[in-house]
This record gives structure tokens, sequence and C-alpha cells, in this order.
């Protein structure tokens, strides 16, 4: 994939920008910076309980600290609310993020629109994209911005061959997914535990349907539904009136699993609206060229995102293993899964 900016890889890139790029690694949560997420959702879960005795770390967390980028999750968290300090903080016009890539170019932002450039950044492609300034330190980043994040729905969806993609969910609205199942189901299953345990995602709420996904302490932002609730008709009326999509509630996410086309058509209707609070993305069985965002994947998880035209390694759901750890730190020791 060639750089956002067009231009080639330096040398002179910081090590602190360049984040999660390089050989391929064997991850537990589809790529590296999931790892790092997961990562950081087990030291949460295990700081809700009592102190435990000091023991030997199970073989699972051992290799989840080996994959984990936490250079990059740091950095992306740093940045990001470095970027909201600097812009709406001091009532300037918000960067339309769309989404977000650091590795092999450095720390790379594509917006929708140019805007004026924020301090510590650096415009490139007309003003369509910011670049993190190389001389800025991870230390400079926090200092400046210690309040919320810009983009508190900022996803990995997989990696390219420079660093992982992630996009921002709230400024897409609506994302499609399309391709095999099980493929398409892995992703949408990544995306929830990603938002779930995002250091990013404090107001954000997570509504799946038809996805698997964790539950229970720790996961209080996911709340699993049916197509035929209440509730979720209540959600998608709330979000449809202009006093919901004129306040600053909560941002709330429905993820639709394959096989429910007539909801995923209905919900991105309603995602679409401008001004809206609810963010859509779901699998369908015709993605067409009405969702300008949207995955293409193989059942090698290859996948293509439109309308950026990335490759990306899409990121799956994560592993039993993994999946049955973070349930132990949650609510104590358990019964080991059947693998």
């Amino acid at each position: 994939m060639p750089s956002l900016t067009g231009t080639a890889p330096s040398s002179d890139v910081p090590l602190d920008h360049v984040a999660g790029a390089t050989a391929p690694r064997r991850v537990l949560a589809g790529t590296a910076l999931g790892d790092a997420m997961l990562l950081w959702q087990l030291g949460k879960l295990r700081r809700r309980r009592p102190k435990a005795p000091e023991s030997v770390p199970h073989p699972v967390e051992l290799s989840l600290q080996q994959t984990a980028r936490m250079d990059s999750l740091r950095l992306i968290e740093a940045a990001m609310r470095q970027l909201r300090a600097v812009t709406i903080a001091q009532f300037k016009p918000k960067p339309s993020v769309v989404c977000v890539r650091t590795g092999s170019y450095g720390f790379e932002v594509l917006l929708d629109q140019p805007v004026e450039v924020p301090e510590g950044w650096q415009a490139a492609s007309g003003g369509y994209v910011l670049e993190l300034r190389r001389e800025v330190t991870l230390e400079q980043l926090d200092a400046a911005g210690q309040g919320p994040s810009l983009c508190p729905a900022l996803v990995p969806v997989g990696d390219t061959a420079e660093g992982p993609l992630l996009l921002n969910l709230e400024e897409i609205g609506c994302l499609a997914v399309s391709g095999p199942a099980d493929a398409s189901a892995s992703l949408l299953a990544s995306v929830v535990e990603m938002l779930g345990s995002s250091p990013l995602a404090g107001s954000v709420r997570i509504i799946t349907v038809g996805v698997s996904a964790p539950s229970g302490p720790g996961w209080e932002r996911i709340h699993a539904t049916s197509f035929d609730s209440p509730r979720l008709e209540h959600l998608l009326t709330a979000a449809h009136s202009p006093a919901y999509a004129g306040s600053d509630a909560t941002l709330d996410v429905l993820v639709v699993g394959p096989g429910n086309d007539i909801l995923f058509q209905r919900a991105g209707q309603i995602a679409s609206s401008p001004g809206s609070r609810l963010v859509l993305v779901g699998a369908t069985s015709s993605p067409g060229t009405r969702w300008p965002w949207r995955i293409q994947m193989d059942e090698l998880h290859r996948a293509v995102v439109h309308p950026i035209a990335v490759n990306i390694t899409a990121t799956r759901a994560m592993t039993p293993e993994l999946s049955y750890l973070l349930s132990e730190a949650a609510e104590g020791p358990q019964a080991a899964p059947r693998l």
C-alpha cells in the first residue's frame, strides 16, 4: 500500500512514529494493535478485583505480552487526545478524521476535508492528510492533551504492509462488510472486542445483533440484543429523531452480524442521516455502491477497504484461549474451555 500522502518511507521517521508495521507475528486478537487493546483490558479487569498473590503468568498472557504493540496503542491514544486539545478544545473546527495509520510512513491521519493545520502536525496531499511532525515526542503529546479522545470510535480493521489501519466509525457513519459469512462474522466480532476494550472509547456504547461478543464484568459497553427486540426499535427510532441527533449523548455503535440484511438496510439509512448519533457496522450480502465505506473480504481474511482502495489483512475475533484468560481475570478461575 502506498503512503496516504504519496511520499516514500523515510529512515528519518522516529521510532515512536513507526509502530506495529514490520514483520508479521502470530497474534491472538487479529492484529498486534488488537493484542495491545486486549492486554490493556486484561490489566483493567485485574485492577477491579482484590489483589491476588503473585503467580507465574499464564502462557497465553506471556504470548500476548510478546505480540501486543503497546507502543502503537500509546501513540494513537496520545495523538488523538492531543489533536482534540489543539482543535475543538480551542474552539477551532473539528478535524473530520476518517482513518489513521501508524507505521513505515509515520503517523498519518486521513481527513474528509482539510482544516487549518493544528499545532504539532503538518499537512500533505492538499490538506487531506495530517502527519504528526517527526520531532514531536510521546511526552509532548501527553502534556498537550489530557482530555477525551478526538475519535472514541477509532477501531483497527486490519494490517497493511506498512502498519495497522484504523477507521473512525463516528465519521464514516455506516461501514458495510461483505464476503464469506465466517470471515465477516470474525471481523465484526473483532470490532466489538476492540471497541469494548479500547482506552479511547469511553463514550461509546456497543449494541450487537447476531455477533459473538464478550459479556460480564469489564465489558459494560457491550449490549447484546435481537433483531425484533423493543430495545433495538427504540434505539433506531431515537437515533432518527432531531432531538437525539443534536444532543451530546453517548455514541451508539450498532454491530449487525450476517443474515440480517433487512435490519442492515434500515439501520444504514438512519446512520447515514446528517447529524445521527447512531453508527452502523454490519454484514450485508449486497454492498453495492450505496454504502461508500465498505470492506470486501475473502475466505483468507484478505480484504479491500473502499473507497480508499487499501488492501489489508482483516482483523479476527480473539482466540478461545484469550477469551478464557479475560473471563478468568474478570470473574475468577473457571473450567478451561474445550478447544
